[in-house]
Order: structure tokens, then C-alpha cells, then sequence
């Protein structure tokens, strides 16, 4: 039969069987309606009641055999009812039942798995409507519970809770539903077969096995659960079900299916029924063929342990299934022996142990009666523990459980069988194991199985047969001892091993026979052997000199496995003694040192042993240094036969002066540490108590030594694992102490080994010692060093923290008592900070500080030498700035009951210290060496400064909060608000620098409490009452606590009219003052009415208006002196800012004078230098700014002041000049770690940006700015380039033009390009807050350069473009920047959400705004010098560059750069088109095809030349195609292509350059061409231009259309002339 007839026949059976046939019943099935819900044949279900046509789709779809169609068919339904507002619709519900079955069994996992959520979300949407349709998917359902993918599994136990949310829920499932999945289970395993679940003409045989197996196996399962669940009542319901189906032999006879699962279903549900089902008993005859007949005969791989279980269960309860119920041509016996023989068939161990169970469970006539049948049976089983696939983990359970089956057997045989069955079956284990041989290598058992083979040894006969056989082994061992070749032979180091593993397995296995029992006469037999071994052992020994360590070995085996049998004859022993005294010291160095040292130990008992000792360590000692005399001393100090209470080693003083020496080389790496570590795990005593704390001190010092730390942490963690107690006694000495903050410091070491192994040893340390009570002793006086007495080898706050915190147990509650020990002391804590409580804080922090001008009073109370003196750890930290961070940790993680235990008093101190610490942080933090509360600035530590400023902050608001009672009633004694009041009224009147900051700091404390707990009103007249007095105390004196007071409550004084008369008074007195005389005072009375100004919100209303005047006009001359200091100017100018509004329509020239000294004096600055102790201009340049934005603001007011406008505008050229002068001499002084000088910049740049351009000149001067180390200088510089780059080129295109020169960029901007970076030099910078400048100034520079190009005239752009081709600039740009942009390493970043044509500043992150920058510097380089670019790109030598730069370029630049370029052809078009609107010559371009098309149109024809840009332009070469060539020769057509693409190629990549010279060439050739005297025409019909001329009249025509005329006529004359036409 034919392939094709074959598939017509297996589909017609197909349908057959799906259908019925012809002849069948007028049923269903008869019309193509399925009797199975899980076959593939089925009538669609009725989708015409769905309301949804998208539903009606994705059911069709579902209906579809593809996979993939059918999962997004569920998952559009999934989506659907989970949509739903309302419960789903009865059509859905009905349809999807009709389908869910057979769906929930499909090939594939997605769709088995999404059919199982539907179902759940269909179910639970449905409600109680589900009940009634539940019996047809309740099968289907629960069997998903079985399949064989866990995520299907965990699919359906999802569904399955979504409706039945409780394990007793899904239990009566199974109780209602019974009969329904009785049914499905008892239809699948009967009616279902691998061709009614799957179309054999799509589905593949395998897969329809698959399939099969998986519904089967399920089903099985099921049909298990149902019994092994449901309680007997239940299950009595429908026993008839039930027998019926225990009855059916299709059922049984799975227990030897081809498939795994389906195997391991049918064992298990047959434990479970000979548990549940009493009906089994009727069946056995059935179970009997299919368990016993065919299973023990077929392949069970991978389901043996599950059908070996069920053999046992079934043969203990009915042993007649292996004879009367058993009925096969073959006996069972054979199939016994047949099933043991394919050994475990990859089941695990247990196997084994189960096989003796089944084997005790057989009947007895069952089982071998003869010799003849035990030795079969036995060599059948022994056969399949030796197969090849069995595992050999599993090795050693096999031969046990072979050494009980033979115990078994052998009982029911006579002595004669028993001897000869064990000698040939048993003993050859005992045999292999002493003496392993190639021919008996089958009975090899695990080389650790010891005590397997002592088990052979007891079997029946085998101690009588071992007495005759031992003498053999014994023998056998002696001669290997005979035949030991010598050290020079080349096998000597594998006859030695093969003697000490042959000597060891010997004794191995005299020990576990001695531990069982045997028969004295054997007992005898064994302790001859030993004897007879030791003594030819120890005679080799002595004849070789020791050479032989194999011999050694021997001894030293024996020894230690069966000393009893030794010391059993006195002989031996004697012999023993004498060995250790005569001759072992002199053979300690020869190879068998090690074993010798066994030897001795072993012996330790015997008489003359201390001797023997000493004499062997002094031979050892007094040795020349050798590998034998290390070998010797490390076998001697190491042994693992040391007795415990060996002490003699510790009194030994040469021995313990090599101990100390070898640890030593261990330390420094010349030596391991394996000695050190083994003397550890001796439980003898080896080192002395001075020996050990020499060592322990030497590996404490070696871990502040870097090069050693590693070695020193190795030999700590031997000691922490092996003897822990070593360290904690150690601790707890004086030469111990130092431990912990060593180690502590290791900890926080670079070099992250170090750090890490230092952590581990520090942590099992303290684990150590909480064990004990020496901990806290410990741990405090390290925590004190470290805060105290900072040092490089300090540790961090948070190691010191840590360590604080382990003092505590964990959840207990801190008590005052304990917690003081480990926090500072508010003495300690004020000691610290007085050193910067001496230094005069910077002038320049008048900017940015809370008292503002205060700072320009304070008065240095000590010398700055001081400052220097003070300690610092490695990260520069000072002991203050540690104790803060310290305390402010500590104290945060205190719980109310700890923080309340600390005494009231003593708490307010901390809070005053931390709030001190927060202001000298802060101004360290904004001028970095303000006082150097640390000295290190960094990154780093200023994210650590700001962290520390932020926990404090929120612990004061914390602690503040705890304490709100006492701020709330100001009546108790502990009142906050009198202590508050109080912080201001004990503070000293005077100039002094500790006042300053006790004033900044109460103030800073009592604003925290107003701000966070509130205030109430009716203290203001105590405030008021306050204010006088200090106002009073102050005069003549200190103003620190009276401007401290006026900041802290200004909301409070506002409600009183005590400052408005203050700042009256003060205008007044200032109005009167003398500036000569009295400096000092007025620089006072200017900052007490700044403070009013900037800090009472509209005071200055309360001034009168004539009373502004007179101050104005009095102090504006103040301005204008230079001799006057530059804080008077400063607090000056800043007054102005406040009054000068209110005078804003006041006439007079006080506007003029004011703008004239801003210019005179910011052009007269020199560098804004900020030195210690000096007055800066930088907060008198911040003040003048900011008045001056002040004018600007009033001048361009709605009404504004005639005279401010004329003075205004009659200063502004002047004015630019200073601020242009100013911003050049910012450019020495880098502002990152300069907030007020930042501040300056900043304000200085916005004043700057809004000057008219006309008004700056000598820009050439800022190229040097966009290398400073200020962002805002730098980009202020290159703001003001940008804007006069376009106006200076049209100037400079006209000079070129003019004076016909070549035309240079500036060489100032060239010098900045000329060093391009390197991603190797950026390696070690900080991108996360800025760009570094260096590299910002570069790439802005190149925008300048491109700037240059951009609007210069088509001369000057060339010669810049040589320019910078000369000085080969562009390389560097692009080397850095593709390797920035990650090309270098195959690693292209992705620029699609840039905008490359242009770039804006400081939109992105530090390192995305490099990226833009860069990518928009390449978009520019190919726009204006691609000729450049392009030949870069192919002399690059990088070839990942070469290889992702052109693709990257035609996704993300290539599209903009053509997009620019087709609009320059457009414009230019448009240009030529409007000067000439008749001119022959047009374009026209396509974007979308990247093409530009240009026509020349001569007589009705055109020539037509194509340009098509590729899509990585301009780097990839531009196509120029001829279309239509019209009046020239093809020679000369291809030239003028030529030409035209040389223009671009060469000259720039200019596309408009390419077209003007194709119509440059097409006019050329057109120039002077007359028309043709016949047609009239110039271009001719064969389109060529008119070519023969008459010799006579000199007119020409084309040759078409003179032959014309010729044949027309009937003559060869001239048509004009008549004169006959010679064509010579």
C-alpha cells in the first residue's frame, strides 16, 4: 500500500472511530458529534447567543489547531471576563464549558495553563450559576491538579481558590462530584487512545503519545486522590463504580505502559486501593498477570521505586498473588529472577532496602530451595547491581541489601550449600576489598564501606571459611612489606602508597571485626596476624634506616585501629618499646618521620615514652634547616595522635623558640599556616601562656602593616575557628586591649580582602566575647580611643557605632548607667569644639550665614596655629566632627524610655553642641576651609558632611519634640522658654568668635523650636522686655546676642513697635555718623539695621520718607570712597536694596553717583581673593550686584525716575566694562567648594546675560573663561561668544573678501581644542553632580569653533575648514567622543530621545548631558566639515568604531543631517527660482526618497540628473545618476556626472555646490549655440545641438534634418545659400 493510501486509511479509521461508522446507531456520533469530551472530533459549540462578535472571534479562534492562535484566543478571553462590570453572560459560559476539556488537555503548555485560569475566572464570574454545568469540567478541572508541568499545576490550584477559597470547599468538590469524575477518569482510561485525542494527519506521533500519557496519567491520579480523600461512607455511594473499575484489566495493565508518569499513577493508585478498597481482593488474579507476569518483566526506569512499593504492599496483604493467584506459562520464579536482574532502573537508594522487603514478603516456596537456585538467583541479582547505568552512589546500599537477600536465602539450604554458596558469592567481597584484583573487580564495594565487608565476615559459614582464608591475606600484606623497592627505584612512591593503602584497609577491617562478634578461635587467628605484621615491619624499618615509610605506615595503621589485639601479646609490645627507644630518635629525619611520630604517640602509655621523646625533638631540633626537619618538628608538634595530657612540649624552651619562628615566617608569607593551625586543634598543650601572647601580640601590630594584614587576619581566623578561647582570654590583658581597634581599622580598609576578612574575624570576636562577661570591659575603652584621639589608624564612626550598639543585648532597653559609658561627655565634647571656636570665620560666609554681616565683627581670640595641631583620622575628620556624627547616630536610635533617661540638664548640652557642630559644618560645607571641622574635600565626604547635617537636623526636631512639655508651660522649673530666653542672656558682650557662633548657635536652636512646637503669643511682652535689655547690654559691647536674639524671634518682635523705633534710631544715628571716626560703630549700626530690614518684613515703611533721603544722600559718599572698608560698602549696599524702592521717584544725582561707583570700583578689582583674616570684596561684589539688578528693576519700571533712566543709560557702556571685568578676575578661584563665591558667579552671570550686546567689546579676552573652574563663569563666557560669533563673521567675510586673505579661526580658541580628553583621564571623575569643567570647556569650545563655520560666507567657511584640517583638531573631538559614547566597545548608547540638532545646558544629568553635548557636536561636524568626518572615519583605527558608527549614524544623525541638507537645496531653489523665474534650470527634491532631482529644460527636452543621498549620509558615498541626457556626447554627459560628484565629494559635501555645477557646465556648453536653420530649434530631433556647417554661409544644422531636406528637394544644396553643401 502506498504512503498516500496508508494516510487515507488511518484517517478513515479515524473517523471511524470518531463517528461511528456507516453502520452505526442513528446516535450523535452519526452526525460528527463526539462521544468523548476530550476527543479532537467534536461538534463546535453554539456561539450564536454571545452578544460580543469579539467574543464570537476569539472562540473561533480558540477552535483553531495552531497553539500559538489558541493561547491569544484564552488570553483575549482572560482579558474579557476580567473586564466585566457584570456577571458573565449565559452563551459564554455555556460555550466554554462545551470547549474547556479538551482544551485543557492540548499540546501545549501555555494553552493548558491559560484554560485553567479561564476556567477559574469564568467560574467565579458565573457564581452560583456554575453549579449546574459543573459536572461536565469538574474532570477536567481537578485532573489539572495531576499534570505533569508545575506551572500548569500551580494555574489550576489558582482557579481552583479563585471559587473554592478553602481546602474543605475543594474536598466536597470531590464528595458532590463523584460520580461525574468517576465517569470522565473510567471514559478516558477505556475509551481514549493516543488517535482519538490527537488528528494523526497534524499532530506527530510523539506528541500524541505525549498528549495520551498526560490525560492518563492524570486521570489515575485523580481516580487516587478520590479514594485516598474521601471518607469510606462516601465512597460506599458508588462502590459498584468502584469494583467495576478495579476489575478492568486495561487499568492494570498500565503498570507496565511505556510511559513513566502513567506507570507511576498505576503503582501508587494501587497502594492506595490495597489501602481504601477491600475490593482488590476480588481482582487479584488481574492485578497478579499485569503486576507479576508482564510488569516484573518490562522496563520500569525511572518508575522501579514506585512499583517496587506497590509489590510490597501487595505482597504483604495478599501473598497468594505470587502462587495461587498467579496464572502465566512462565513460572514466577523466572520472572523474579529476571526483574533482579535489571537492577535498580535508576531508582534511588531506598530501592534496595525496599527490594529485601519485597524479598521477606514472597512466600517461602517462592524462594530457592537448592544451592543450585540460590546461586542463580543471587548471580541474577548481583548482575544488576554491577550494570553499567547504575549509579554508583547507590552502590553501597545495593551490596547490603544483596549481603541480607543472601542471609535469606541461605537459611533454607543445607551446610554443604551455605559453604559452597558464601565461598563463591560472598567471600570474593572480602577478597576484593583486602586485595583488590582486575578478575573479581564486579565484587568492588565503595572504598569506605568498611563495615559492609565486616558484614560479609558474619554471614552463616563465613568466620569458619575466613579462618582458613586469613592466613592468605596476612601473608599476602608481609610479602608487599618483602618487596618495598628502594628510594632511588622510579616505583618507589607507588609501592608505598599501594602498602599503606593495603595496610589501612588491613586494619580498617580488623577493627570493625573486632567490634563484632566472633569466634574466639578467629579472635586468635586475627591477633597472630597482627603480630606477625608489626614485627617484620619494624625489622624493614630498622634494616632500611626508615626509608621505606610504607612499613611505618603499617605499624602506625595497626596501632591505631586495633591497639587491643596489639597489646594482646607482651612480645609485641616489648618489641614496640625497644623500637621507640634504640631507634626511632635516630630515624625521626628520614621519609618516615611522620608516620614515626604516630608510632611513638600511639605508644604514649609505654614505659620510656618521656625519653623517647625528648630524644627524637632534639635530634629534630639540633638538625641542619631541611624540608626533612620541618617535616619532622611539624609531624612531631601536629600529630593527630597527640594525647591530650601531653604536656611536655609547653616546658620545652627550644622547641617553643621554632614555634615562634616558624609563625613568624608564616606571618611575613614564607610559610603557610597549616602548622600553626594544627597545633590549634591539639587538645594537647604545645604552646606556653608567654609563647601564645608574644604570637598574639605580633599578629595585632601586623595588622596596621599592609603588606602583612592579610597573613595576620589568616592566622586570627585559625585561631577563631580552632581555638576561640585563645583570643578572649587574650583581650581581656593589657597586651590585648589593642585588638579590637585594629582589627576595627582592618575593617575599613581599601583593599576590599582585607576589609572583608577583617569584618569576619571582628564579628566572631565579638560573638566570642558576648558569650562571656568581658565584652562591655572590652569594647569601651576602643569606642573612647576612637572618638578621643583621632589618627590615621582610627576607625569609622559607623565601626564605632556598631561596636557601641553590640554592647547593648538586642531588644533590650538602654539605661542611663550603661549609656553613659558609651557616649561622650559634654566636657570631652566641649573640648573638642573649642579649637574652632577660636578661629575667625571667613568674611565671604557674611553671604550665605544667618547673622550675615555679623561675621565681618568676630574677633580671633587665639592663634589659627592652633587649628593645626588638632588630630585627624585618614578621612580628615577632626575629634569634634567624629564625636558629632558619633552622638547624633547613637542618640537618634535611642527609644523614648532611653532618651528619657538621660538627664535633663545633660541632654540640653548635647543639643547645644550638636547645633554648634551643625554651624561649623555648614560653613566648612559652603567654603570648604572655613575652619576645617575636616580637611579632606571630596565628593565623598562632603555627601558625608550633608548626611551628618541631615541626621542631626531631624534628631534635634525628634528630641525637640520629646521635650514639648516643658516648652508648652513656661511656669515649671525645666521651662525651655526661660532656657531658650536664657541661651541669649548668659552670653558673653563681647567681639569674640565664641561668641559669635554661641549666638548663631541659640539662635539656630530656638528657631528649631518655634519652628517645629509653635508659639505663644502671650510671651511677647517678655520678648519685647528681652529685647531691651539686651539692646542695652550691648551698647559699647558685643552685638552677637542682641542680633542672635532679633533673627531667633522676629515674629514675635514684629507684633510690638519696639524695632520699628529701633530702625528709626538707627537711620538716624547712621545719618549723623562719622565714617572717619567711627568705622567700627557704623559697621555695627549697619548690620543691626540690615538684620531689621531682611528679617522684619516691611519695616522699612516705618522709616519716613525724609528721614531715607537725608540717609541716602549721607552714605551714598561712603559708596564712592575707597578708603572705606569694604564691609561698611558691603552692609551699605545692602541697606540700599531695602530703602532705595521707596524713594523711587525722588530726583537728584544720588543715581548717577551710586551706578558711577558700582562701575569705577568693579573695574578697578583685581582677584576676588578670599584669605583667612582678611577682608574679602566677594560679599561687597554679591551686595552691589544685587543692588545694581535693583536699578535695573526701577528703571524699567511702568513710570520710572528720569534721572535714574539718563544716569542708568549714561553709565551702562562703563557699568558692562566692570561687570566684564569682573567676571574675567572670578576666573582664579574654582567655586565648587565655594558657595558664596558661586553665589557670586551666578548673580554675576544673570547681570551680565542681560547687557546689550553693544556694550561688550574685547571679547577675545573670555576665551580663556571657559576653562575656569566656575559653571556659571564658564557658561556666562560662552553665552557671550555665541551671540557676537554671528555679527564678527559677517565682518570678517567682508574683510576676507576685501583683502582677498585667507581667513583663520582665533588662535585663543584654538589653543583650547588643541588637547582633546581622553575616557581614560575621565575614569577617576565624578559625574553624579557636574560635568567636569575641563571637559565642558572643551566641548564648548567646539560649539564656538562651529558657531565660526555656521555663519560664515562660503570663503571664510572653506579656509576655517582648512584650518582646522591643518591642525588635524577633529580627530581628537571624534576619538573621544565614540569612545565616550561607547562605539570603542561595541556599546553604542541610545541618543533617540535627544534633540542632536541643538543643545541645551543642564537639562540632562551630568553624564546624559555629556552624551547630548557629544552627539550634537558629531550632527554639527557632519553638517559643516562631513568631508573632514568622513575621511576621519576611514583612517580610524579602532575597528569596533569602524563597525557600529556607520549604522549608528544612519539611525539616530544621518536623518536630521539629510533632512538640513535637502532643506538648503530647497531655500537655495527658491532663491535661484525668485531671481529668475524664467531660467531653464529647476529642482525639485524628494525628502522621503532622499533624492534631488535637477532639469534643464532646452526646446521642450530636459537633461536630468538624479543625486540620491544613502541613508548613512555623508558618510556613506552619495549616488549621482544621469536620467536624461539632452545636446552633449555621452563622454561628455559622464563628465559633468563626474564633475558633480567630485563637488560633494571633495569639496565639503555640498549638495548646492554639485548643482551649481552641473548648471555652471550646462550653460557653458548651451553659450553661443545657435538654432538650426531648418527647425529652428536648438536641440534637434535626435537630440543633439546643430553640427554641420555650410561652407559657404557658415549656418549649421542637424544632420537629421539637412539629410531631410536633402531627400525632400531632390537636391544637395545649402537650404539657404543654394550653394551646393560640402560636408568636408
Amino acid at each position: 500500500m502506498s504512503k498516500k493510501a496508508k494516510s487515507q486509511a488511518s484517517s478513515a479509521r479515524a473517523a471511524t472511530g470518531a463517528f461511528g461508522g456507516f453502520g452505526a446507531a442513528p446516535s450523535a456520533a452519526a452526525f460528527g458529534t463526539s462521544s468523548s469530551q476530550l476527543s479532537y472530533v467534536t461538534e463546535p459549540p453554539d456561539l450564536s447567543s454571545i452578544s460580543d462578535p469579539n467574543v464570537v472571534v476569539y472562540f473561533r479562534n480558540l477552535s483553531k489547531k495552531d497553539s500559538t492562535t489558541k493561547a491569544k484566543a484564552l488570553e483575549d478571553l482572560q482579558a474579557y471576563i476580567s473586564s466585566l462590570q457584570e456577571p458573565v453572560e449565559e452563551g459564554v459560559l455555556e460555550a466554554w464549558i462545551k470547549m474547556y476539556p479538551r482544551t485543557s488537555i492540548d499540546n501545549a503548555k501555555a494553552v493548558r495553563q491559560n484554560a485553567h485560569t479561564l476556567q477559574g475566572s469564568i467560574a467565579a464570574s458565573a457564581g452560583k450559576r456554575i453549579a449546574k454545568y459543573m459536572p461536565k469540567p469538574v474532570g477536567a478541572w481537578l485532573c489539572g491538579l495531576y499534570d505533569s508541568d508545575r506551572s500548569v499545576v500551580e494555574a489550576t490550584q489558582n482557579s481552583l481558590r479563585q471559587v473554592f477559597n478553602t481546602n474543605e470547599k475543594i474536598q466536597n468538590i470531590r464528595k458532590a462530584y463523584q460520580q461525574p469524575i468517576l465517569e470522565y477518569c473510567r471514559n478516558a482510561i477505556d475509551k481514549e487512545t493516543a488517535q482519538t485525542l490527537s488528528d494523526e494527519r497534524t499532530v506527530s506521533p510523539d506528541d500524541a503519545e505525549a498528549k495520551y500519557s498526560r490525560v492518563i496519567s492524570a486521570c489515575i491520579s485523580l481516580l487516587g486522590s478520590l479514594l485516598a480523600n474521601l471518607p469510606p461512607e462516601d465512597l460506599s455511594k458508588h462502590q459498584s463504580d468502584y469494583e467495576a473499575l478495579l476489575a478492568d484489566g486495561k487499568l492494570w495493565a498500565f503498570s507496565s505502559h511505556g510511559d513513566t508518569s502513567i506507570r507511576r499513577s498505576t503503582h501508587r493508585f494501587l497502594k492506595t486501593c490495597l489501602a481504601k478498597q477491600p475490593a482488590v481482593k476480588t481482582n487479584l488474579a488481574v492485578i497478579s498477570k499485569s503486576y507479576l507476569s508482564i510488569a516484573l518483566n518490562s522496563d520500569q526506569t525511572s518508575s522501579a521505586y514506585d512499583y517496587i512499593e506497590a509489590l510490597v504492599s501487595l505482597s504483604s496483604v495478599y501473598p497468594t498473588v505470587w502462587t495461587t493467584e498467579y496464572n502465566s506459562k512462565t513460572s514466577v520464579e523466572r520472572r523474579l529472577r529476571q526483574f533482579l536482574k535489571k537492577g535498580s532502573q535508576s531508582a534511588p537508594r531506598e530501592y534496595w532496602d525496599r527490594l529485601v522487603d519485597l524479598l521477606k514478603a514472597i512466600p517461602d516456596e517462592v524462594l530457592p530451595s537448592t544451592g543450585a537456585d540460590a546461586a542463580e538467583l543471587l548471580g541474577f541479582l548481583h548482575g544488576g547491581i554491577v550494570k553499567k547505568d547504575e549509579s554508583r552512589l547507590s552502590l553501597e546500599s545495593a551490596f547490603r541489601a544483596y549481603l541480607e537477600i543472601t542471609t535469606l536465602v541461605s537459611k533454607r539450604l543445607s551446610d554443604q550449600d551455605q559453604e559452597k554458596l558464601q565461598q563463591e558469592l560472598v567471600l570474593p567481597i572480602v577478597s576484593q576489598y583486602m586485595d583488590p584484583s582486575p578478575e573479581i573487580s564486579t565484587w568492588t564495594v565503595p572504598a569506605n564501606s568498611v563495615a559492609l565487608v565486616a558484614q560479609a565476615t558474619t554471614i552463616g559459614l563465613m568466620p569458619a571459611i575466613l579462618e582458613a582464608q586469613w592466613t592468605q591475606y596476612t601473608q599476602k600484606l608481609i610479602e608487599n612489606l618483602k618487596n618495598l623497592k628502594s628510594e632511588q627505584s622510579s616505583g618507589y612512591e607507588a609501592s608505598q602508597s599501594s602498602l599503606l593503602q593495603h595496610a589501612r584497609r588491613f586494619a580498617a577491617l580488623l577493627r570493625e571485626m573486632s567490634d563484632l562478634k566472633i569466634p574466639d578461635s578467629l579472635q586468635a587467628v586475627l591477633a597472630e596476624s597482627c603480630e606477625c605484621i608489626v614485627k617484620r615491619a619494624l625489622s624493614v624499618i630498622r634494616n632500611r634506616n626508615g626509608k621505606p615509610y610504607g612499613a611505618a605506615g603499617t605499624v602506625a595503621e595497626l596501632l591505631h585501629h586495633v591497639p587491643s589485639l596489639i597489646a594482646s601479646d607482651p612480645g609485641t609490645r616489648e618489641e614496640l618499646g625497644r623500637f621507640i627507644r634504640d631507634d626511632l630518635p635516630r630515624l625521626i629525619l628520614s621519609p618516615s618521620s611522620i608516620k614515626l611520630v604516630d608510632i611513638l604517640y600511639s605508644v604514649a602509655d609505654i614505659s620510656g615514652f618521656e625519653e623517647a621523646w625528648t630524644s627524637t625533638l632534639q635530634t629534630a631540633l639540633s638538625a641542619d634547616e631541611s624540608s626533612a626537619k620541618a617535616r619532622a618538628l611539624d609531624a612531631i608538634l601536629t600529630s593527630a595522635r597527640l594525647p591530650s595530657s601531653f604536656n611536655l612540649a609547653a616546658s620545652n624552651t627550644d622547641l617553643q623558640a621554632y614555634v615562634k619562628s616558624n609563625i613568624q615566617d608564616a606571618l611575613v608569607g614564607s610559610l603557610e599556616w597549616d602548622t600553626f593551625n594544627h597545633m590549634l586543634q591539639s587538645p594537647a598543650q604545645i604552646l606556653s601562656p608567654t609563647s601564645l601572647d608574644e604570637i598574639l601580640s605580633s599578629l595585632t601590630q601586623s595588622l596596621s602593616i599592609t603588606e602583612y594584614a592579610p597573613s595576620a587576619l589568616q592566622g586570627f581566623r585559625h585561631i577563631v575557628k580552632q581555638n576561640p578561647t585563645l583570643l578572649k582570654d587574650f583581650i581581656s590583658k593589657p597586651s590585648g586591649s589593642d585588638l579590637l581597634s585594629r582589627l576595627l581599622l582592618a575593617s575599613e580598609s581599601p583593599i576590599d580582602e582585607i576589609a572583608q576578612e577583617a569584618s569576619t574575624v571582628n564579628a566572631s570576636i565579638q560573638t566570642i566575647l558576648s558569650a562571656g562577661t568581658g565584652s562591655k570591659d572590652s569594647i569601651i575603652p576602643v569606642i573612647r580611643r576612637g572618638l578621643y584621639e583621632a589618627s590615621q589608624t582610627s576607625v569609622s564612626v559607623e565601626t564605632l557605632v556598631d561596636l557601641a550598639r553590640q554592647i547593648n543585648k538586642p531588644g533590650a532597653t538602654w539605661e542611663w548607667d550603661s549609656l553613659k559609658d558609651v557616649l561622650a561627655t559634654v566636657a570631652e565634647w566641649e573640648g573638642a569644639l573649642n579649637p574652632f571656636l577660636a578661629t575667625a570665620p571667613r568674611s565671604s560666609l557674611a553671604i550665605t550665614n544667618p547673622l550675615s554681616g555679623a561675621v565681618y565683627l568676630a574677633k580671633m581670640d587665639g592663634s589659627q596655629s592652633a587649628e593645626r595641631k588638632i588630630p585627624r583620622d585618614a578621612d580628615g575628620y577632626s575629634p569634634a566632627f567624629r564625636i558629632a556624627q558619633y552622638m547624633v547616630k547613637m542618640l537618634s536610635a535611642l527609644d523614648s524610655s532611653a532618651s528619657e533617661s538621660i538627664p535633663l540638664a545633660t541632654m540640653r548640652s548635647f543639643l547645644v553642641s550638636i547645633t554648634t557642630t551643625i554651624q561649623l559644618a555648614t560653613d566648612n560645607l559652603g567654603l570648604a576651609g572655613a575652619n576645617n571641622l575636616w580637611n579632606v574635600y571630596t565628593p565623598e565626604v562632603e555627601a558625608d558632611a550633608m548626611n551628618f547635617l541631615s541626621d542631626a537636623q531631624t534628631y534635634l526636631v525628634q528630641e525637640l519634640g520629646r521635650e514639648k512639655v516643658y516648652w508648652e508651660f513656661a511656669a515649671v522649673d525645666d521651662s525651655m522658654v526661660i532656657w531658650a530666653i536664657g541661651l541669649f542672656l548668659t552670653q558673653m558682650h563681647d567681639s569674640s568668635v565664641r561668641a559669635y557662633y554661641r549666638a548663631r548657635t541659640s539662635s539656630a536652636l530656638v528657631s528649631t523650636m518655634i519652628e517645629h512646637l509653635g508659639w505663644h503669643n502671650g510671651h511677647n511682652t517678655k520678648i519685647s522686655e528681652v529685647l531691651k535689655q539686651l539692646r542695652k547690654d550691648g551698647k559699647g559691647n558685643g552685638i552677637f546676642p542682641l542680633l542672635g536674639y532679633m533673627t531667633t524671634f522676629k515674629e514675635s518682635l514684629a507684633a510690638t513697635k519696639s524695632c520699628e523705633r529701633m530702625c528709626n534710631e538707627l537711620v538716624a544715628e547712621l545719618t549723623g555718623l562719622n565714617i572717619e571716626s567711627k568705622p567700627g560703630e557704623a559697621l555695627q549700626q549697619l548690620i543691626l539695621l540690615n538684620n531689621l530690614l531682611y528679617e522684619q518684613e516691611g519695616i522699612a515703611q516705618s522709616i519716613a520718607k525724609q528721614r531715607i533721603i537725608f540717609f541716602v544722600k549721607h552714605i551714598v559718599s561712603w559708596l564712592q570712597d575707597t578708603d572705606v572698608p569694604l564691609p561698611i560698602r558691603a552692609e551699605l549696599c545692602r541697606a540700599l536694596s531695602s530703602i532705595l524702592p521707596l524713594m523711587g521717584d525722588i530726583y537728584g544725582d544720588h543715581w548717577a553717583e551710586i551706578l558711577n561707583s558700582f562701575a569705577s570700583t568693579w573695574s578697578a578689582f583685581g582677584d576676588l581673593s578670599d584669605e583667612p583674616g582678611k577682608d574679602t570684596p566677594i560679599p561687597f561684589v554679591h551686595a552691589s550686584l544685587k543692588l545694581y539688578a535693583q536699578f535695573r528693576a526701577l528703571s524699567q519700571a511702568e513710570d520710572p525716575n528720569d534721572d535714574l533712566v539718563e544716569a542708568w543709560q549714561a553709565s551702562e557702556k562703563e557699568v558692562a566694562n566692570g561687570l566684564v571685568n569682573l567676571l574675567k578676575h572670578s576666573q582664579h578661584f574654582p567655586d565648587e567648594f565655594h558657595q558664596p563665591l558661586k553665589i557670586v558667579n551666578e548673580v554675576l552671570a544673570r547681570q551680565i546675560a542681560k547687557v546689550p550686546l553693544k556694550h561688550l567689546e574685547a571679547t577675545e579676552e573670555l576665551f580663556p573663561l571657559l576653562y575656569v573652574e566656575s559653571q556659571p563663569v564658564q557658561q556666562t563666557a560662552f553665552d557671550i561668544l555665541h551671540k557676537q560669533i554671528p555679527e564678527a563673521q559677517e565682518q570678517i567675510s567682508i574683510d576676507a573678501a576685501l583683502d582677498k586673505s585667507s581667513a583663520r579661526l582665533p588662535e585663543e580658541l584654538l589653543s583650547l581644542i588643541l588637547e582633546a580628553p581622553t575616557v581614560a583621564a575621565l575614569a577617576e571623575a565624578n559625574f553624579e553632580r557636574s560635568v567636569p569643567l575641563p571637559l565642558r570647556g572643551y566641548l564648548l569650545s567646539w560649539l564656538l569653533v562651529f558657531d565660526h563655520l555656521e555663519h560664515a560666507s562660503f570663503k571664510v567657511k572653506n579656509d576655517y575648514i582648512e584650518h582646522i584640517k591643518e591642525g588635524d583638531y577633529l580627530k581628537g573631538l571624534l576619538d573621544f567622543a565614540f569612545d565616550f559614547l561607547g562605539h570603542a566597545h561595541n556599546k553604542p548608547i541610545d541618543v533617540s530621545k535627544f534633540d542632536i540638532t541643538e543643545y541645551t545646558p543642564d537639562v540632562e544629568p551630568p553624564r546624559r548631558d555629556v552624551q547630548w553635548l557629544l552627539t550634537h557636536l558629531y550632527f554639527t561636524a557632519l553638517k559643516y566639515v562631513p568631508s573632514l568626518t568622513k575621511a576621519w572615519w576611514i583612517s580610524c583605527k579602532s575597528r569596533p568604531i569602524v563597525v557600529t558608527l556607520e549604522p549608528w549614524t544612519e539611525k539616530y544623525i544621518s536623518p536630521p543631517v539629510i533632512a538640513s541638507a535637502l532643506q538648503s537645496v530647497t531655500a537655495w531653489a527658491d532663491a535661484q527660482k525668485d531671481e529668475d523665474s524664467d531660467s531653464p534650470f529647476s529642482v525639485k527634491v524628494s525628502p522621503r526618497a532622499r533624492e534631488i532631482t535637477a532639469s534643464y529644460t532646452i526646446d521642450d527636452q530636459t537633461m536630468t540628473m538624479l543625486i540620491r543621498l544613502p541613508p548613512a549620509f555623508p558618510l556613506a558615498s552619495t549616488h549621482i545618476e544621469g536620467l536624461n541626457r539632452v545636446a552633449v556626447n555621452e563622454a561628455k554627459w559622464q563628465s559633468w556626472m563626474r564633475t558633480s560628484l567630485g563637488a560633494i565629494t571633495l569639496f565639503n559635501g555640498s549638495l548646492i555646490d554639485a548643482l551649481t555645477t552641473f548648471k555652471r557646465n550646462v550653460d557653458g556648453a548651451m553659450k553661443g549655440q545657435s538654432e538650426c536653420a531648418i527647425c529652428y530649434s536648438v536641440v534637434g530631433s535626435d537630440r543633439k545641438l546643430p553640427d554641420k556647417r555650410c561652407s559657404t554661409c557658415k549656418n549649421l544644422f542637424h544632420g537629421g534634418c539637412l539629410f531631410k531636406w536633402f531627400r525632400t528637394s531632390g537636391s544637395s544644396s545649402c537650404p539657404l545659400c543654394r550653394n551646393p553643401f560640402n560636408y568636408g
